[in-house]
């Protein structure tokens, strides 16, 4: 079998060269103006412009609806979000860069409807009426705002600019007077808060702010994880270790949204103290970013907004990389594969949620598009925007061979040939008794990625819960986890490994070869005291180049499941009762299973999990007399 070799992926065109433009289709209407000079300057402007088009058409413009002009229709939610007042940016930069009237309509358009959500203290609501009272969201507004006013003020009429200095002045006062570093929320709030300080200090004039947003910065170092230098922070409270003594780290909000507020701040205040720690934990991140460009988040304690391409409400990683290339040259790479998926998720203009969001046949968010607009925005405003970046080494998780640990997330990071695996035993959830969202533990195959085809098992949440309803994707259908697993059924009541944050995991490694030895209990739940009497079962992962073997072995009645990533237009075959085959884009999947295979509705039926949005065949694998089952999972 082939690797994943070098060779492969330069001629994919995944680092540059005409071939990662080639069918590129401009919007009806876009811009007519030239892209930026350089390659990657031109797709990310090209890209920009297709949302922007998007968004001018989801605006309401009847102006004598003041409760919706201004504000985008979301073709997924059926309301209106109240962050998009961030979009204020974007628009500005099409304006500016296209000389196109209708792009500075809309960014006045959306700062009128934005009074919607004021609050008397200075605040913008996270959404519009009483029922949801959050304020946090302001840090990005603010920031939104104010380089909108760094930026284009030109733009602007003067009692126009005036009324945005004065209004940015009351959101930069609250944020002031309001966030601190005592829990206030998750650490992405004090964080972000650093850089929107000392921007609103610097475009006010306010030296006190700037002072208070490098106090900001400064605490934020200490969020750092030994030995591997992950932000952590995602999860209240802080301070509270798991009993595997872990600490809350997601990795989707770190990489789009603290961390690339960070190098904003340090870029922008010129302060290199802060700027060499957040590269060398950019670098570290780095490790989680897959070859096609997505984000393994299958671990992260935020992972129910997961969307592999990053996290449902936040801005994007690709600026945080982009303006460091420089310094270090494997993040051009970053920055270019995760603009890729941001281009392959983009449909009709809108940014899914998911890589199958769009074939599955469900309408995208707009919060997605807007969020990431502000930050393509931000990237091509700054001074130090490289319109010519180009990849000339490799990211770590293409190269890489054998097995990372992560301890502080207890999350094994696996690679042989042209396999990528996550294995993870995490322990600490996100919890409101009775309810938890549970990400990948237990020892479950989190992740497992093919050079050929791409994803090919996934996680999603052991259950669906509804942790931010505003913020997540309604289940569209009954909730089927993505996560391979040990199940049994007890009184209609998933009893799992994937409830079991104890699970023990052992991990070897040798040559050509990486082993996992899981022990786990089959639970109903994460929180609570595991009963005594619990099911215990052993999963075994053995990685080889030339495929990867699943076993398991439990004393009592289960199932092994294994939801295959497929779209519904990949047809799958089962030749025999022991095999099964997934003609996927790329090359064939190929199951081998000791006992029968079943395919639970037939092999034309697909479930879809919004974490991370992706389309499964459900197969199930019942063990043999002596309690076992053993599959090998093959590309070819």
């Amino acid at each position: 079998m082939e690797h994943f070799s070098r060779r492969k992926f330069l001629a994919a065109g995944a680092l540059g060269g005409a071939g990662w433009l080639a069918g590129r289709v401009w919007p009806a209407g876009a811009a007519e103006t030239p892209a930026p000079a350089g390659l990657f300057g031109g797709y990310a402007q090209e890209l920009l412009v297709e949302w922007g088009v998007a968004l001018l058409k989801l605006q309401h413009t009847d102006a004598s609806k003041p409760a919706e002009f201004g504000a985008f229709r979301c073709p997924a939610c059926g309301r209106l979000h109240g962050r998009c007042g961030e979009a204020t940016l974007p628009l500005l930069y099409l304006a500016q860069h296209t000389q196109r009237q209708a792009f500075l309509d809309a960014a006045l358009r959306v700062r009128t409807w934005m009074q919607n959500v004021d609050a008397p203290d200075g605040a913008w609501l996270n959404d519009p009426g009483a029922d949801h009272p959050w304020k946090g969201t302001t840090v990005f507004g603010a920031i939104a705002l104010a380089e909108s006013l760094h930026y284009h003020r030109g733009l602007l009429e003067p009692e126009v600019r005036e009324a945005w200095f004065v209004r940015l002045g009351k959101a930069a006062r609250f944020i002031n007077d309001n966030f601190h570093w005592n829990n206030y929320s998750n650490v992405n709030y004090p964080v972000s808060a650093a850089y929107a300080l000392a921007l609103c200090g610097r475009v006010l004039g306010d030296s006190l702010l700037v002072d208070r947003g490098r106090l900001f910065a400064m605490r934020a170092l200490e969020f750092l994880t030994k030995p591997s230098r992950l932000l952590y922070g995602e999860g209240k409270p802080y301070e509270l270790h798991s009993p595997k003594n872990c600490v809350p780290v997601d990795l989707g909000y770190n990489v789009e949204e603290s961390l690339p507020a960070l190098v904003q701040y340090a870029l922008f205040m010129n302060e290199e103290d802060i700027l060499y720690p957040v590269i060398r934990t950019l670098k570290a991140h780095l490790a989680f970013q897959l070859p096609d460009g997505g984000w393994d988040n299958s671990w992260g304690t935020r992972s129910y907004k997961w969307t592999w391409w990053g996290s449902r409400t936040s801005g994007g990683s690709v600026p945080a990389y982009a303006l460091l290339a420089k310094r270090a040259p494997e993040f051009a790479a970053a920055a270019i594969l995760s603009l890729k998926q941001l281009r392959a998720c983009t449909h009709d203009g809108l940014l899914h949620g998911g890589p199958h969001l769009h074939a599955h046949g469900l309408p995208p968010c707009v919060h997605h598009t807007f969020c990431h607009a502000k930050a393509l925005a931000a990237l091509l405003d700054h001074p130090q925007f490289d319109a010519n970046l180009a990849a000339t080494v490799l990211p770590p998780r293409v190269t890489a061979q054998g097995l990372k640990f992560f301890p502080e997330v207890q999350v094994w990071l696996a690679a042989t040939g042209p396999w990528r695996g996550t294995v993870s035993g995490y322990d600490w959830f996100n919890s409101r008794p009775p309810l938890a969202t549970v990400q990948a533990t237990g020892g479950a195959l989190g992740l497992l990625w093919h050079g050929q085809v791409g994803a090919v098992l996934c996680a999603s949440l052991a259950e669906y819960v509804p942790w931010e309803p505003q913020n997540m994707a309604q289940l569209a259908g009954p909730d089927v986890p993505l996560t391979p697993r040990v199940e049994r059924l007890v009184n209609g009541v998933r009893h799992s490994n994937i409830f079991d944050g104890g699970a023990t995991i052992t991990a070897l490694e040798g040559a050509d070869k990486v082993v996992f030895i899981v022990r786990a209990r089959l639970l109903a739940s994460a929180l609570g005291k595991p009963p005594a009497d619990a099911e215990r079962c052993k999963l075994e992962y053995q990685f080889t180049p030339q495929g990867i073997q699943i076993e398991t072995q439990c004393d009592g009645p289960y199932q092994l499941l294994l939801p295959l990533i497929a779209l519904r237009a990949e047809p799958a075959a089962q030749p025999d009762a022991h095999t099964l085959t997934i003609a996927r884009v790329g090359g064939t999947v190929r199951v081998e299973a000791l006992t029968p295979l079943r395919v639970e509705g037939g092999l034309e039926r697909r479930v879809f999990n919004p974490v991370p949005g992706f389309e499964a065949l459900p197969v199930a694998v019942t063990p043999d007399a002596t309690g076992r089952c053993r599959v090998v999972l093959r590309v070819t």
